[in-house]
This record gives C-alpha cells, structure tokens and sequence, in this order.
C-alpha cells in the first residue's frame, strides 16, 4: 500500500467510525508528515489532507489542552475536518462511494 492508500484508508475507516480519534489521529500525521511523498498527491489532495494534518497533529482528549485558544483541536473538530475532507476528496455527481483501494 503507498501512503497515499494509506493516507485515504485511513480516513475512510475514521469516517466509517472504525478508528478511534487518538488511533486515527496519530497514525494520520505520522503518515502524511513522515511517510508521503508530496508530489505523488494533486494539489487539491495536498491541500485538504495538510490542512487535516494540521487538525489531527494538534489534537488533544484533555479538556485543559482544549482551555488554551488555537493551540488544541477536539475530537468533534477532528471529526468535522475529516468528514468534510472525505466528502470532498470522494464527491461523484453528489453520491459517496467509499474509496476502498482493497
């Protein structure tokens, strides 16, 4: 699997509630920082999931972290930001199909 698989598997199975946001956040980041080669994504892909990167490398379950302003994003933050990015990454005449590589 690319990373660019994995950075779409991820997101699909996050959408499909069957990651939680700690697992999926942690594993989002490292894959998209670490792991993605850049130019292998189009530019609007670039666009939507480093923005979500942005979100999910500064989420926080602790409700003090979430005290201090633009610094913490909540899992119901995470889970609009990635709902949103799925849609639009997975928008076909106004349907969702899912976007299963497998």
């Amino acid at each position: 699997m690319t990373s660019k698989e994995k950075l779409y598997y991820l997101l699909e199975q996050y959408y499909l509630n069957k990651y939680s946001t700690e697992i999926f956040t942690d594993d989002f980041t490292i894959t998209y920082n670490l792991e993605t080669d850049y130019e292998s994504l189009t530019e609007n892909e670039n666009k939507l999931l480093g923005d979500l990167c942005t979100i999910t490398s500064r989420f926080s379950p602790y409700e003090e972290d979430l005290k201090i302003a633009n610094v913490y994003y909540s899992e119901r933050q995470v889970k609009d930001k990635a709902t949103k990015v799925y849609l639009r990454l997975n928008e076909k005449s106004g349907e969702v199909t899912f976007l299963t590589f497998f």
